[in-house]
């Protein structure tokens, strides 16, 4: 059993609006081939919810198209039916539409999955950036060529976390290209790539509060669902054999002063080394961004094109770019381990 798990919206909740398709009017989101370029959605916020299926036939981190009989839903949460084989069909881009209904800001890729074989049976969807409550967007192109990465969510921290680097701590949003920061494997590495994301903090995109103390921090630790936290824990060595680990911050809710924190807005800063590397990040352990298909899927098409002139070797590969410097915990090996991470 191989078990992947990533954050999807129901269906529902992305409805046609207008479309030179007219059987498609009235009704959530359904695949490419059947939704015309000029298409419009009116999108209705609600949260993510965590699906987990058992991936027999997928490649590293990739949710297959035309792949439903080894893609088989293990827990659906509530928006897709358990022992469900499932694909990602495809891939819709579209842009938000301002007051005068014109296209606006950056493209959204919006993967689309269907199931039990059917092209035409849409259950959610997930995408690359948030959606805004009440907006309206337009399709601008697309692709019948649905695979995609599990996650899409990538890693960073809340403005005004305090990094550790050779010239003290100073707040991630005035990390810079070239600064020398402290990692735990390497000492005082240059940083190669930093970006900042403003995006609603709600839903799938609310941040994981971390109260001080609860993971070593010195202070309140505001990071993305998705940044994983490095653990060190003898039980872990006993469950998973290696003694440290990787754990997603959203996986750590529940213990003590680790919550979801929604907010209005938020600013989440990401910053990456020539490899996976571990950082300080007030006074805690917390990784930096990894380059992978499943996180740089996840970010604007300037930040990408922006991260392939600057690593043109790498190209998306995961083999080149190097592994995680650790194991990483899925959410039900997280749930084994966190009755010990209690102090």
């Amino acid at each position: 059993m191989v078990l992947r798990s990533f954050v999807a919206f129901d269906n529902d909740s992305l409805i046609v609006t207008s479309s030179n398709n007219g059987g498609i009017v009235g009704n959530p989101i359904v695949n490419n081939s059947s939704t015309p370029n000029g298409t419009v959605f009116q999108y209705t916020a609600g949260s993510g919810t965590e699906i987990e299926l058992n991936d027999t036939g997928g490649g590293f981190g990739n949710f297959n198209d035309d792949n439903a009989a080894n893609h088989v839903i293990t827990d659906g949460g509530g928006i897709v039916a358990d022992g469900t084989g499932v694909e990602s069909e495809s891939i819709i881009e579209v842009r938000a539409l301002n007051s005068m209904g014109n296209p606006t800001g950056p493209r959204i890729s919006i993967y689309v999955f269907s199931q039990n074989g059917n092209f035409s049976d849409v259950w959610g969807y997930a995408t690359s950036a948030p959606l805004q409550d009440g907006v309206s967007y337009v399709k601008v192109d697309g692709t019948n060529s649905g695979t995609s990465g599990y996650e899409n969510y990538i890693t960073c921290f809340a403005e005004g976390t305090l990094i550790d680097t050779a010239d003290g701590p100073i707040p991630v949003q005035d990390i810079t290209v070239g600064q020398a920061v402290w990692t735990r494997e390497s000492g005082d590495l240059p940083v190669r790539w930093v970006s900042t994301t403003d995006v609603s903090g709600q839903g799938a995109f609310a941040p994981v509060r971390f109260a001080p103390g609860a993971i070593g921090n010195d202070a309140e630790l505001l990071v993305s669902q998705q940044h994983r936290v490095w653990v060190e824990n003898a039980m872990a060595e006993l469950l998973f054999g290696e003694r440290e680990v990787l754990v997603a911050a959203k996986h750590l809710c529940g213990i003590p002063g680790v919550n979801l924190s929604p907010q209005e807005r938020i600013s989440y800063t990401h910053f990456m080394f020539d490899s996976h590397q571990i950082v300080r990040a007030n006074g805690a352990l917390m990784e930096s961004f990894f380059y992978a298909d499943r996180s740089v899927g996840a970010l604007e098409r300037a930040q990408r094109e922006e991260l392939k002139s600057i690593f043109p070797a790498v190209q998306n590969r995961y083999e080149q770019f190097g592994a995680t410097v650790t194991m990483t915990l899925n959410a039900r090996e997280a749930a084994a381990l966190r009755p010990y991470l209690v102090a």
